[in-house]
C-alpha cells in the first residue's frame, strides 16, 4: 500500500506525471473524489512518506491523502468508469421513464378535461408521478458509489480549492 498527498500543481511547472503511471491515476482519482473543477493536470501526487510532502502539509497545500494498493488501482483503471456510465444511464433511463408518466398523467387529465360526462375530474389532483422512482432507491446509488470510493482508497479531505489558472 501507497500513500499519496495531492497537491496544486504550480502553473509554471514543467513538471507532469508520465501516462498511464500510478501518480496520473491518483490525481484522475483525486480530481473525481474532490470534485475539482479543473483538469488532473493541474493536480501533482506526491508519496506521503517524502519530505516534499511534509512541507507540503505544512504550508498547507495539500488537497487530499489517498492510499493505493496494487488492486484498487486496477479496479479504478478497469472498472470505475463503466461503473459512473452505468450509474449514470440508469439515472438519465429513469428520469426519461418519469417524463413519460408525467406526459401520459397530463394526457389522462386532458381526456378527462374534454370528456362530457367527466369534466370536472382531474386525475392528478389524486395522483402524482413526480418522484414516483424514486421509491427503488436509485436516487442513493451515485452518493453510494463514491462513498465505497472514499471508502476504497481510505480518501481524506486536508483543504478545498478550486482550480487556478
Amino acid at each position: 500500500m501507497s500513500k499519496y498527498l495531492v497537491i496544486p500543481r504550480r502553473a509554471d511547472s514543467p513538471m507532469t506525471h508520465k501516462g498511464g503511471s500510478t501518480e496520473e491515476t491518483v490525481c484522475e482519482i483525486a480530481k473525481n473524489l474532490l470534485h475539482y473543477p479543473g483538469p488532473s493536470d493541474y493536480l501533482m501526487a506526491i508519496p506521503a512518506d517524502t519530505k516534499i510532502a511534509t512541507f507540503a502539509v505544512l504550508k498547507d497545500d495539500a488537497f487530499c491523502s489517498l492510499e493505493i494498493t496494487p488492486k484498487t488501482l486496477d479496479t479504478w483503471r478497469n472498472d470505475v468508469i463503466g461503473i459512473q456510465d452505468a450509474i449514470n444511464s440508469f439515472q438519465s433511463a429513469r428520469d426519461r421513464a418519469e417524463n413519460i408518466l408525467d406526459r401520459a398523467l397530463a394526457d389522462l387529465d386532458e381526456a378527462y378535461e374534454n370528456s362530457i360526462g367527466f369534466k370536472g375530474y382531474t386525475p392528478s389532483d389524486d395522483i402524482s408521478v413526480y418522484g414516483a422512482l424514486e421509491q427503488m432507491g436509485s436516487n442513493d446509488l451515485e452518493y453510494t458509489f463514491q462513498r465505497a470510493l472514499h471508502e476504497m482508497y481510505k480518501f481524506q479531505v486536508l483543504r478545498r480549492e478550486t482550480a487556478r489558472r
